[in-house]
């Protein structure tokens, strides 16, 4: 449940950076969503952020890590991305994070995931090249990037290092208080790429309807109510097993652009969507790392008590 509601509150994340660029400039829109999120969000977290600022300050690398990879950068390449990329583009190519974060679980933090997970990861990945070309897989010879999809490329690898670092130090802290302290650091870390994009000048945009109420839904659903489901989704299931619902993205993309702001969805991409769906499952079936399989078959044996 937290792992849905997570990705149905940040598929419009891609959306909203493809629908509102050319009306404000990346760092600026970042600055405003965060700084809006912050202040909603203050009188929820900030109790548990200061009951809890200890455990903050003994992890003030690794929080400073997740800002920089969750929140201010890597939201700030996302709008930068949409300048040039469609929507349904951008989460294609981000949906390279799964692969990524498996990888990284498995080489650097030496968890032991079946091949079942990466066999779940290729059918997904077909799905996702089906999409991208709209079954002519000619296509993939002539194909050519945008500057905006090796940026989203770059926060595929940064989705990676936050979701895998979100998993090494789950339970050592509240989601309140994380969520509170990845406010404070993000936006902190925003101001100087703000300040470089207008060359330190304070420069306000035009406050339009439209504006006004994407920066509410960015702040409260793609922020604040993402960020609770997904970070206890990935405490829950771990990074690897989690990052798999990244591939929903997407269909469930597309289907928000096509609402939202009227982009077509075909039927190749509604049968790709199945394809992924379909790859998932298969990497869900038999796909937890061995200690915890092994864990859990360790519990259910039934307890002999000496007399």
């Amino acid at each position: 449940m937290f792992i849905l509601l997570g990705i149905l509150n940040w598929s419009g994340n891609f959306v909203a950076a493809r629908g509102l660029s050319g009306h404000i400039d990346p760092a600026t829109l970042n600055l405003f969503r965060w700084s809006l999120a912050t202040l909603i969000f203050l009188p929820f977290g900030f109790r548990a952020f200061w009951r809890e600022r200890h455990v903050i300050g003994h992890m003030w690398k690794e929080m400073f890590f997740l800002a920089l990879t969750g929140v201010s950068l890597y939201d700030t390449l996302v709008f930068l991305a949409g300048h040039t990329s469609e929507a349904l583009n951008m989460s294609l190519i981000s949906t390279l994070s799964p692969l990524l974060t498996s990888l990284v679980a498995q080489f650097i933090f030496k968890e032991k995931l079946k091949p079942r997970m990466y066999m779940g990861i290729a059918l997904s990945t077909f799905g996702i090249v089906m999409l991208v070309t709209d079954g002519h897989f000619s296509r993939l010879a002539t194909m050519h990037f945008a500057r905006g999809d090796l940026l989203i490329l770059c926060t595929a690898m940064m989705s990676a290092a936050y979701n895998t670092t979100i998993g090494r130090i789950a339970g050592k802290i509240s989601q309140t208080a994380l969520v509170m302290a990845l406010c404070l650091f993000g936006t902190a870390q925003i101001i100087p790429l703000y300040l470089w994009e207008t060359g330190g000048a304070i420069i306000l945009p035009e406050f339009t309807p439209t504006l006004i109420w994407s920066l509410l839904y960015l702040a409260i659903f793609a922020s604040i109510l993402c960020f609770l489901f997904w970070n206890e989704a990935v405490h829950i299931l771990g990074a690897p097993k989690a990052m798999l619902f990244y591939y929903t993205l997407p269909p469930i993309s597309g289907l928000v652009a096509w609402l939202v702001i009227d982009e077509p969805v075909s039927f190749i991409q509604s049968f790709s969507g199945m394809v992924i769906l379909a790859g998932i499952l298969f990497a869900l079936y038999g796909g937890l790392p061995k200690r915890r399989r092994w864990k859990a078959k360790h519990y259910d044996q039934p307890i002999e008590i000496a007399n």
